[in-house]
């Protein structure tokens, strides 16, 4: 009777290290999936969770006017010496529902132009006497075919269109070159 015997003895096992590695990797998927998941849940709230629109053109529909109003800006190039450049010259305005004081007439439009990055007014023009800068345009229909305008910037057109009027503002002296403006807002309020 035999009390040891080798010869047919299992080699002795040994622990492997592919369970520590396996473990490892499951551990970092199992974080990695739960990081990303809370991520891609994440919610974002712009603009207080009112209305965005996005897009290369906005439609700024005034109060007054239901279909909206259509704001087109227009440059005019300035030469000087070695440069020139392209400034913000005229705004129009057409769409605006001018048919009664229910609708346009009798309200004052402010419109300004803003950069990307600051909440300021741009300055739109300078006073005729060069010293006052003009950081908003404003205009009223009061009569239904009398446009009064913002002292130092032309207003042109009429408030007889019925739901098709047009206006156009002229800056004299413009100071707001057109790679400045970014964006531009068009108000109405009661007279």
């Amino acid at each position: 009777m035999e009390i040891l015997k080798f010869e047919n003895a299992g080699t002795p096992r040994k622990a492997k290290k592919n369970n520590n590695l396996r473990s490892l990797a499951g551990l970092a998927s199992v974080a990695a999936i739960a990081v990303l998941g809370s991520t891609l849940a994440a919610n974002i709230s712009l603009n207080s969770g009112g209305s965005i629109e996005f897009g290369q053109g906005v439609s700024v529909t005034a109060a007054c006017d239901s279909d909206g109003i259509t704001v087109t800006p227009q440059v005019r190039f300035i030469n000087a010496a070695n440069a020139g450049t392209f400034y913000l010259s005229t705004i129009a305005l057409s769409g605006i529902d001018f048919t009664d004081s229910t609708k346009c007439v009798g309200k004052v439009f402010t419109l300004n132009a803003y950069d990307n990055s600051s909440a300021t007014p741009l300055q739109l023009a300078t006073s005729s006497a060069g010293s006052t800068a003009i950081t908003s345009a404003t205009f009223a229909n009061s009569t239904g075919s009398t446009i009064v305008g913002t002292n130092g910037i032309s207003v042109s057109g009429s408030g007889t269109g019925g739901s098709s009027g047009a206006i156009t503002l002229g800056f004299g002296t413009p100071t707001s070159t057109s790679g400045a403006v970014y964006k531009i807002t068009l108000q109405s309020s009661g007279s």
